[in-house]
């Protein structure tokens, strides 16, 4: 709090009184605070001094692979013993409880939902394998337009599409359907392939690298998956399918489902929510437009980079991703409803 107290006072070149009462804390404390840090015993503990600095990488990974119960941590006592000569035994398990709670926050931010309302604003990419086929366990990729509901493509395949392949694709919907504004993708190597890159960057479409098995922001193209799927299943049963029949059968699926009116879009089809959508987004969102846009979201992504404090390397990232939903959130593309009991901001930073 003493050091707190001094940087508080240094940014806003104010005296400790006023600091105490912007924190509210009285002014004695602060001072018997100080007299206590010249005489070094806020900086002492009780026990032995521990010999071995503490290794905060190696622990944090360390903890992070125990099994973490309502109340204890199965694991807890060997832990303590590997880190024996850097910390107390009352320390880690604070340290514990910590990431307990951590973890508290996590499960409750996963019960979350987002709601993408522009059609045509926000589309995603993914892979999935055919498993519903009895005799054809192919893959299909699919590119879907998250607000309209709309199957943009769905590519099937023997094999996984490659990042060429993918960015051809993503140039042939561009040009039909125009560019969407953002691109929502995971971390596979073809989704974030060079020439995908390439391809989102001669169109100014905003990449968004979504967290591996995130409900918040995958649930919507991993429900459309299980959608395609079980109309694939619907349309061909247990027929054997050749390589043309089965990506053949996979685009037809896709249209399929555009044509069925869903309680979501209001009783419209996909088809017809998304019509509407891209001509808004097409007259609000020229080149120079979207170049705003990125810049707006890269400040504010700079701008929590360096309110977290956190050298992690997936902070940049979790910044941008934050950053980005938050002017999606400014400018109504999306809607996102959280738990009563959760702070959004928290919920966030403890998700990633």
């Amino acid at each position: 709090m003493t050091a707190a107290a001094e940087r508080l006072r240094q940014e806003e070149r104010t005296t400790f009184k006023d600091v105490c009462r912007q924190l509210e804390l009285p002014y004695s404390s602060l001072l018997r605070w100080h007299r206590r840090l010249g005489r070094e015993a806020l900086v002492r503990k009780p026990g032995p001094p521990k010999l071995k600095p503490l290794p905060v990488g190696e622990l944090n990974q360390a903890i992070r692979g125990l099994s973490f119960g309502p109340e204890r941590t199965r694991g807890a006592g060997e832990l303590y013993r590997m880190f024996a000569d850097s910390i107390s035994r009352r320390d880690l398990h604070a340290y514990l409880n910590e990431f307990r709670l951590e973890l508290r926050g996590l499960q409750k931010d996963l019960e979350r939902r987002v709601e993408w309302l522009l059609p045509g604003s926000v589309w995603s990419i993914d892979d999935t394998k055919a498993a519903l086929l009895p005799q054809s366990q192919g893959m299909a990729h699919l590119l879907y337009d998250l607000g309209g509901r709309y199957n943009l493509r769905v590519l099937g395949a023997e094999t996984m599409a490659d990042g060429e392949r993918i960015a051809q694709n993503l140039e042939e919907a561009f040009d039909v359907f125009g560019a969407p504004l953002f691109l929502k993708r995971d971390k596979g190597s073809n989704l974030n392939h060079w020439r995908v890159n390439e391809v989102l960057g001669e169109n100014s479409v905003i990449p968004l690298n979504s967290p591996t098995h995130y409900p918040p922001y995958n649930g919507a193209i991993e429900h459309e998956q299980y959608l395609v799927k079980k109309e694939l299943l619907r349309r061909v049963g247990g027929a054997a399918l050749n390589g043309s029949e089965y990506r053949l059968q996979c685009e037809v699926s896709g249209h399929e489902l555009n044509h069925r009116q869903r309680r979501v879009l209001g009783g419209r089809t996909p088809c017809q929510a998304l019509e509407a959508g891209r001509r808004l987004v097409r007259m609000d969102y020229n080149r120079r437009k979207r170049e705003e846009v990125f810049k707006q979201i890269k400040r504010l992504a700079v701008d929590i980079t360096r309110l977290l404090r956190d050298d992690r390397d997936n902070v940049p990232e979790l910044a941008f991703r934050y950053a980005a939903e938050t002017w999606m959130q400014e400018n109504s593309l999306i809607r996102v409803s959280f738990p009563k009991e959760v702070s959004p901001h928290y919920a966030f930073f403890q998700a990633h």
